[in-house]
């Protein structure tokens, strides 16, 4: 497979499983798709070769940490000295994961918080900046599940 490559609907069967469970059974997901273990397990491989797949990862529930709201978090930025901006993003714990971007806002971040009036102050905390113009967030409602390959949890831990 090259970039690019199209996959077909065993590979998609394969994605499909491991994405709900990345440890799932080869063999259950090879009876599922009607073929040889070998298969699936060649298929892996190859699509792991592809850069298709790029690791195994587990999913973690803020709320079992007590921690009740997650926000995106939008930052308008007046450019070009972004990097003022990022700075001080990167010195809060409660943002676990940030990017460059381009369109409406200039970072995203995610943001996870004990409750909903600690989105509050981070929010004027970011607005506060001198070279900040605007700064939106959205909560998220339905059930959270994190991948944590991207984020820093440390101030999750006690």
């Amino acid at each position: 497979m090259t970039r690019g490559t199209q996959i077909d609907e065993t590979d998609a069967n394969i994605l499909r499983a491991l994405q709900r469970d990345a440890r799932h059974n080869f063999a259950d997901i090879a009876r599922k798709c009607s073929v040889s273990t070998d298969t699936i397990s060649k298929r892996f491989r190859k699509m792991k070769k592809a850069g298709i797949i790029r690791g195994t990862t587990i999913l973690l529930n803020p709320k079992s940490f007590g921690y009740d709201c997650v926000a995106s978090i939008g930052v308008d930025v007046s450019y070009p000295r972004l990097n003022e901006v990022v700075e001080l993003i990167q010195t809060i714990p409660e943002i676990v994961f940030f990017a460059t971007s381009i369109g409406r806002e200039d970072i995203f971040c995610i943001a996870v918080l004990r409750n909903v009036g600690k989105l509050s102050q981070i929010k004027d905390l970011i607005k506060g900046h001198p070279l900040v113009r605007n700064v939106t967030t959205s909560i998220w409602v339905d059930e959270i599940l994190l991948c944590p390959e991207n984020f820093e949890f440390g101030h999750l831990r006690k």
